[in-house]
């Protein structure tokens, strides 16, 4: 392989940040395909534009209405929330007419606003949004996993084949 086929090879790749509900966001390279953009978020990209920098959110254009987990809030000038992102999301940089990768600087500043993971609920119709620390978060999903298992203890067990757990 010539320095050319490297350069060209590197230019498909992106370094974006991988934001997934109840974790702190990551740092990865994905190449800027549209198969491996959709494999990221789960389904069907949706873009959005939410900042001023040259940013966007690349995230499944049907989260929602497949019930995917609610991941972040985005907030408005006011600091109101005014629409939640569900399921697992990309910060992808721009240029005039593609994705790109994410600046130094970029990744900083986009690690620091995603870091929290947040919860979300409803009450009298409203959505509210509690940030939590990352290790909250890791303790919140092992607690919810293990009421799981206790509402349903005989999930995970094996049975024999006249159907008794063992």
């Amino acid at each position: 392989m010539d320095e050319k086929e490297v350069s060209e090879m590197q230019e498909e790749m992106m370094t974006v940040l991988v934001v997934e509900p109840m974790k702190a966001p990551y740092v990865k390279n994905i190449p800027n395909e549209l198969e491996d953009l959709q494999q990221a978020v789960g389904g069907d990209i949706e873009m959005t534009y939410p900042f001023d920098d040259k940013v966007g959110i690349l995230l499944n254009g049907n989260g929602k209405f497949e019930g995917l987990p609610l991941n972040r809030a985005l907030y408005d000038d006011r600091g109101q929330v005014y629409d939640a992102i569900a399921g697992t999301f990309l910060v992808v940089g721009l240029t005039e007419d593609d994705f790109t990768s994410l600046t130094p600087e970029q990744i900083e500043k986009f690690k620091e606003k995603y870091q929290s993971p947040e919860i979300f609920t409803l009450f009298n119709g409203e959505l509210h949004v509690m940030k939590m620390p990352p290790e909250e978060a890791k303790e919140q999903k092992e607690k919810q996993k293990k009421d799981a298992q206790q509402k349903n203890p005989a999930k995970g067990k094996k049975k024999n084949r006249s159907g008794e757990s063992r």
